[in-house]
């Protein structure tokens, strides 16, 4: 590996690479945040930079190329910056096209759960650590870092799923409002809604358990609601071959003119028919129930441990007892 060679020069002299990767949006959230992020603690990492001359009226000029860090060296620029540290490499044009390459490729992102858990224990590492000295460390506003924490209360299924792209951060903290064994019932709709739809209709089902809560009641179970989810193609080039559910469809609901039975094939290609709804429904009623059981389980297992616990306490406290006698 070759030895860092880590030089502070002036921010004039440094030039974008001809070639860059990736593009800057100055707009975007992500760019705006290192921009204040540098504002606030300065820039931690040295640009990726190779020596570079040119001829100007029959003069030799040296200046330095960006290999790494256009977007931090924009920052600097749009900071006003005079000088800036950078690590000097011996690359040739190759090269510099492989090192950007691999410098995205291996850019891996911290996912959004496994960040809130650092978050977190930075502040049980310090605990007068204030939601606004935390959210000027990030660069970010203190609701943001409030937002983040909110993962935290997650059902361990579902914090994979936004951990894996699957869940939006956005339905996330929507979902986490949710008791965790009413969170893996809006699973399906976190998926495949936007916010502006999932929203509100979480919002709806945490006002009704915190009402319930207030009145001393229980909650009715949540009622199903089926939203649309495409056929698998291989179904939909199968049934185009062979005509085997449109047929039954069209019989089972009673379709007898073209324009209903359209409307019921776009509704089957969706996953809205009669049909399919009935279906989906007895499957989440499954679903609930199995989770209702495991809930009562785990109820009965912590009780259980709970009086065994107990009893042992209580042996040994007579032990002790019969001993100091």
């Amino acid at each position: 590996m070759a030895t860092p060679d880590v030089r502070v020069v002036p921010l004039s002299a440094i030039r974008e690479n001809p070639v860059a990767l990736r593009t800057v949006n100055r707009e975007s959230e992500d760019y705006i945040g290192l921009r204040d992020s540098i504002v606030e603690v300065g820039i931690l990492n040295p640009f990726g930079v190779r020596l570079r001359t040119e001829n100007v009226e029959g003069e030799t000029v040296e200046y330095y190329e960006i290999t790494d860090g256009l977007h931090r060296y924009s920052c600097a620029l749009d900071l006003g910056l005079k000088e800036v540290a950078v690590d000097v490499k011996d690359l040739t044009d190759q090269q510099t096209l492989e090192a950007q390459v691999m410098a995205n490729a291996h850019g891996v992102e911290t996912t959004p759960v496994a960040y809130t858990k650092q978050l977190q224990r930075i502040f049980a590492a310090n605990p007068t650590l204030t939601l606004a000295n935390m959210a000027s460390k990030l660069a970010k506003s203190p609701g943001w870092v409030s937002q983040r924490l909110k993962l935290l209360k997650l059902e361990k299924a579902v914090a994979q799923l936004v951990d894996d792209g699957k869940i939006t951060v956005s339905n996330a903290v929507q979902l986490s409002k949710l008791p965790p064994e009413e969170q893996v019932n809006y699973v399906e709709q976190a998926v495949r809604m936007d916010a502006d739809e999932f929203v509100p209709l979480v919002a709806s089902r945490a006002k009704e358990i915190r009402d319930a809560a207030r009145q001393g009641r229980g909650v009715a179970p949540a009622d199903f609601v089926p939203i649309a989810r495409s056929q698998k193609m291989s179904a939909l080039k199968n049934e185009l071959e062979k005509a085997v559910v449109g047929p039954a469809l069209c019989k089972r609901c009673d379709v007898t003119d073209a324009v209903a039975g359209f409307a019921l094939a776009i509704a089957w290609v969706l996953n809205l028919d009669p049909v399919s709804v009935e279906v989906r429904k007895a499957n989440d009623t499954e679903k609930k129930t199995r989770l209702a059981d495991e809930k009562k389980q785990r109820a009965a297992e912590r009780a259980a441990k709970k009086a065994k616990e107990a009893t042992e306490l209580a042996a040994k406290a007579a032990e002790e007892a019969k001993q100091s006698v």
